[in-house]
């Protein structure tokens, strides 16, 4: 039995819900080889926001994809099969410290879980970037900047937004280095970085000048680079 390889895609921000980067939003359907991807989005970081939602749409109803969101401040129930039917959950941004509480409060950790192992390519930006990582650098519970706990597919560390708000980058690289943060990724808007079995595998900038960065104690690397 061939091995099923399992992805993540964490963007730094902007995309769909930013009316921007429609090239970064493309460069998700060359992941999976296949034409008709069954696609879905979730608000839930933004409260099951209308306005994202309405977007989600706007974005990519020309394409040949299905398309659907689930809404689970409505309800959870049909949640679990919702999710077994996709290729692609894309993961709107918002306070990440909420959204992570609300899916364990919720017993929700195992359906991602296991869509993950299947295969299905689990991404988003900003809140819906980094919370697929073990620790994270955010604003979303006191708004300071402070390590958090994330949902560890990714045994790293990562925050987002380093190009529109540089401090970010400077607190990452000072925790990284005095160890209350373990080494990870710094992610500027427009940028997407493709994980596959848990590994760093490709960058994608859809801005000039915009990249993304891995931080340990010994310096930064640019994964351009």
């Amino acid at each position: 039995m061939p091995k099923i390889n399992k992805y993540i895609v964490a963007i730094g921000g902007g995309g769909f819900t930013h009316k921007s980067d429609r090239s970064l939003d493309d460069f998700l359907f060359k992941i999976i080889d296949k034409k008709k991807l069954n696609f879905g989005f979730l608000a839930t970081a933004s409260l099951d926001d209308a306005e994202k939602i309405k977007l989600f749409y706007k974005r990519f109803r020309k394409s040949n994809h299905l398309l659907s969101h689930f809404n689970l401040y409505t309800s959870k129930d049909g949640f679990k099969d919702w999710m077994q039917t996709k290729d692609i959950v894309y993961v709107g941004g918002g306070n990440t410290y909420r959204m992570i509480q609300f899916w364990k409060q919720n017993k929700l950790l195992k359906i991602f879980e296991n869509a993950y192992e299947r295969g299905v390519v689990l991404c988003g930006v900003s809140a819906g970037a980094i919370c697929w990582f073990e620790s994270i650098l955010s604003n979303s519970k006191n708004r300071n900047l402070e390590e958090t706990k994330g949902l560890g597919f990714i045994k790293n560390s990562c925050t987002p937004h380093t190009s529109s708000e540089p401090e970010r980058l400077d607190i990452f690289k000072k925790k990284i280095k005095v160890g209350s943060l373990q080494p990870g990724f710094a992610i500027d808007d427009g940028v997407g970085l493709l994980f596959v079995n848990g590994k760093f595998e490709k960058v994608f900038s859809s801005r000039t000048n915009h990249s993304g960065y891995f931080i340990s104690k010994s310096g930064i690397k640019n994964l351009e680079e």
